[in-house]
């Protein structure tokens, strides 16, 4: 009796370990139109429609060489993601702007959505992830 619910606990614990990693896929973001081979290219994944360019949920950066970069983000639990680029042309950490509020660097976003006077919402860069590696393309500009 001791041997069988040993078992049932070991099956129950398998198979709450198999479903858990059936949750989680891997996303892989190309990044297109980059012109210039300096400073470094930083990717940030939202999973949050709040926390929408505000705090990402993941991030990287890869140095810029020839006119596209790939960023694998792996694990990510199944959801609604948004992706935002930049192309950061000196390396220091955020996207330049002019006076008036105009970004300087190139940058873009999933589906490659845009904004008007302001960058898109979260619903219009909205991706699904599911179990299955999920590969877009974001174009900087």
């Amino acid at each position: 009796m001791k041997i069988a619910a040993t078992f049932i606990s070991f099956a129950a614990l398998c198979s709450a370990l198999a479903s858990g990693a059936a949750s989680a896929g891997d996303l892989k973001v190309e990044v297109n139109g980059i012109t210039e081979n300096k400073g470094e290219v930083m990717v940030a994944v939202f999973n949050q429609k709040g926390q929408w360019l505000k705090q990402a949920h993941v991030s990287k950066k890869v140095s810029a060489n020839g006119n596209k970069v790939v960023v694998q983000f792996d694990g990510l639990p199944d959801g609604d993601y948004a992706v935002s680029v930049v192309h950061d042309l000196n390396s220091n950490g955020r996207l330049d702007s002019n006076p008036i509020g105009m970004p300087t660097e190139p940058y873009g976003f999933s589906n490659d959505a845009v904004g008007n006077f302001g960058p898109p919402s979260f619903d219009s860069a909205k991706i699904t992830l599911t179990q299955a590696p999920l590969s877009i393309s974001v174009r900087v500009n």
